[in-house]
């Protein structure tokens, strides 16, 4: 591994032996070991983009220190100034670049961020070379994307979710045109949601766009077919002390406002009386204790925990990488979100067997299948989702029908390797057209 230094000190040499493959750098401010839906979809593609003959590359910053996380073995960050390099790392296969962005979010955060990427995407360039920036996008980007066309990269956005800004009017109109104009500076976009790509034509978005399903890994994300798998689940139960006999809801994602934790509380406190071996378990981290901000919506989710008399039957995980032990260990799957793409962690949840209730949100599109056929859909109100719980944890012929039709969805539309096949063409025919360029 190399030393630490100043992101201005020049180009570190990174050894390869494919240097006339074309390079996928994978980058975004937070990608590892942040917790996020795209960047964990991404670092999901890097074995099959590395055996497809991509030279794959992961560039990023660092958390903001309100996001520190257990999972983030390595802490020398923390003392490491603005613009320093840390120790390169392996990921999946890919070389890992880090670099020490300033906690607060401003200019000379975007400069060093964007500087770093520009350095990693010149270095050693002997074939094609592809930036895929993942999440963060501001117009303030759009010098440094010019600068990365200008030398011959091909760039690409992945458009993962609405942006918040287009639900308040007068944000939309003051931010269209910033945002259309970094769009339009992309080689092409990918979503995966046709509903993203409706939303980008209609701010007047003229690049290209690409829809490409996200992809499920069903190599990972299928039923307990092995002893090891079983025992497993079994395992998980009984780390949490939760009963072979009792029935768990599970949820995944960051606990904050946009993914209704809060709805799904209220809705299993209204559930208790009459389904009282009923448990809740959260996997992912507790956003609402590391942000500032959310303090108040941390607070309302204890308050919620504490007075439903079963504080002990709500479980928060944190961070974890085997969610599909997690998915195999409950009964019944939701998502309260209200606004997404198309959430993988739906798609995940069918294809290991469960049924799954979904709530309506911004951006929901066919990528997820068809309601009332491979999910359940319902009002995103606390009786309602109680309701569409009962129905599911005690009509095991309705539980078992939702997640043969989902999974079966799953297997049949959404395989990951189809999605990595399309990544790759799309990669290669731009890095090619770059070079050209």
């Amino acid at each position: 591994m190399h030393g630490l230094h100043p992101v201005t000190s020049g180009v570190r040499p990174i050894s390869s032996n494919q240097h006339k493959a074309t390079r996928l750098w994978l980058t975004s401010p937070h990608f590892y070991p942040t917790y996020g839906g795209a960047q964990n979809r991404y670092r999901s593609y890097i074995p099959g983009l590395l055996a497809r003959g991509l030279d794959v590359r992961v560039m990023t910053g660092t958390p903001q220190i309100q996001e520190r996380s257990e999972a983030d073995s390595d802490k020398s960050w923390y003392d490491a100034a603005p613009g320093t390099w840390l120790p390169q790392i392996t990921l999946d296969g890919a070389p890992l670049e880090r670099i020490r962005l300033p906690d607060s979010k401003n200019r000379t955060r975007t400069q060093i961020y964007y500087d770093a990427l520009l350095d990693v995407c010149q270095r050693e360039r002997q074939g094609p070379t592809v930036a895929q920036l993942l999440t963060n996008m501001r117009p303030q980007a759009l010098p440094w994307l010019r600068r990365l066309k200008d030398s011959g990269v091909a760039t690409v956005y992945s458009v993962s979710q609405f942006p918040t800004w287009q639900q308040k009017p007068v944000k939309r109109i003051l931010r269209r045109r910033g945002y259309q104009q970094v769009y339009n500076a992309f080689d092409a976009l990918v979503t995966n949601s046709q509903a993203i790509e409706e939303f980008l034509r209609s701010i007047g978005v003229t690049t290209r766009i690409e829809y490409i399903p996200n992809g499920v890994n069903l190599q990972r994300f299928h039923p307990s077919t092995t002893a090891a798998e079983r025992e497993a689940s079994t395992a998980l139960r009984e780390k949490f002390g939760i009963p072979a006999e009792h029935k768990v809801i599970v949820a995944v994602g960051a606990i904050m406002p946009r993914k209704g934790p809060d709805k799904i509380l209220q809705a299993w406190r209204r559930i208790l009386p009459h389904l009282p071996d009923t448990h809740v378990m959260f996997v992912g981290p507790r956003a609402d204790t590391h942000d500032p901000k959310l303090q108040k919506f941390g607070e309302e989710i204890e308050a919620l925990v504490a007075g439903s008399g079963a504080a002990h039957q709500v479980h928060f995980t944190g961070i974890v990488d085997d969610v599909e032990n997690y998915l195999r260990a409950a009964d019944v799957f939701i998502l309260a979100s209200n606004r997404e793409g198309t959430p993988n962690s739906v798609l995940e949840a069918m294809a290991t067997g469960l049924p799954c209730l979904v709530t309506p949100f911004l951006g929901i599109s066919a990528g997820i299948g068809q309601p009332g056929e491979h999910y359940q859909l319902v009002e995103r109100e606390p009786e309602a989702i109680a309701a569409a719980l009962t129905g599911l944890l005690q009509n095991d012929t309705l539980a078992t029908a939702y997640a043969e039709r989902g999974q079966r969805y799953v297997v049949d539309n959404v395989d990951q390797q189809l999605s990595l096949d399309r990544y790759v063409a799309l990669y290669q025919e731009l890095a090619a057209a770059a070079q050209r360029r």
